[in-house]
């Protein structure tokens, strides 16, 4: 029997078999590349220092446990319907966790509920959460009650023994957190009677609006001795309306919350003090909490950072 020629396509066949073992051999197969598992973070705002601290300290804690963090949040703290969407689309997306700075708890509450129907673990930051804590939702906060000691302290020592009025700026139903430091800070004068709080003012999360506000509180109360800001907003609202009347240190304005111009501002004396928190370690603690809970274990329950009190001092110590 002949040995049979072979034809032009089983030489092709041949041919690419060789090309493909030989390309083996030399280039390893590549197997596709695995994304990390992912948390969601969204604040209230991004670009404050409050907000840039905590995501850079969630940051590393996703990290460190191989996870990713996504982070996207509103233009504006008072957009509920930003935070909603965008709380939609982590469920949509399968995240394995939620860290939330609520703007308007209450309008967030079905969402929020959803997360914890699915058993995906939600930490609630800067204000307590809208739902009741539970096995798969919990809180890691500044101290409220240790911010407005810490503000009512320094209030107290600045006007020493003659005392005088005092107001307080920036109270906001759909920041709770403001409401708290208020009534804590009440509380705490309450056992004073030479100090006077003479007015509650409204707060906001738009900076004009905040300085409207300061302006006629202080333009109502000419005697004003002292004013405690609730907020960051409210805090910038008051430097701006004490600074344009030319009022100087002759009225005691004690800020919560830091960004970079209230920090800069105390550190040139235009505001007395701040009352700040660590917030990197705020969304550090908060991401720890959530991989722990994506772990299998138990969330804890609501956590409570101290806060500081930050003066000129602090400065003139560094130089």
């Amino acid at each position: 029997m002949g040995i049979g020629v072979p034809s032009s396509r089983s030489l092709l066949v041949l041919f690419l078999g060789a090309i493909s073992g030989f390309s083996a051999g030399i280039f390893p197969e590549v197997a596709p590349r695995a994304h990390p598992p992912e948390i969601t973070f969204i604040p209230r705002t991004s670009g404050t220092s409050l907000s840039e601290g905590m995501r850079s300290g969630a940051d590393q804690a996703a990290r460190e446990a191989g996870f990713r963090l996504y982070w996207n949040a509103p233009t504006h703290e008072d957009d509920v319907d930003r935070q909603i969407s965008l709380m939609s689309s982590a469920l949509v997306s399968n995240t394995r966790g939620l860290i939330l700075g609520p703007t308007n708890g209450a309008a967030l509450t079905t969402m929020l509920n959803a997360f914890v129907a699915r058993h995906i673990p939600v930490v609630i930051v800067q204000t307590d959460t809208p739902i009741p804590a539970g096995r798969y939702i919990t809180s890691v906060t500044p101290d409220q009650e240790a911010v407005a000691k810490l503000a009512a302290t320094r209030i107290l020592q600045a006007l020493g023994n003659g005392g005088g009025q005092v107001a307080i700026l920036g109270l906001d139903r759909t920041a709770p957190e403001t409401l708290q430091r208020s009534r804590y800070f009440l509380q705490y004068l309450s056992g004073h009677p030479e100090v006077q709080v003479v007015a509650g003012q409204r707060g906001t999360s738009l900076a004009q609006e905040a300085e409207q506000n300061a302006g006629e509180v202080l333009d109502a109360f000419p005697h004003l001795k002292a004013l405690f800001a609730v907020s960051a907003t409210a805090t910038a609202g008051a430097i701006q309306a004490v600074g344009e009347r030319g009022l100087g240190r002759a009225v005691v304005l004690v800020g919560c919350d830091d960004d970079l111009f209230s920090i800069r501002n105390v550190r040139e004396g235009s505001l007395d003090s701040l009352v700040i928190t660590d917030n990197e370690r705020v969304g550090y603690l908060a991401a720890k909490a959530l991989l722990n809970a994506i772990g299998g274990r138990d969330l804890p329950q609501p956590w409570h950072v101290e806060p500081r009190l930050l003066t000129r001092n602090d400065f003139q110590v560094h130089q």
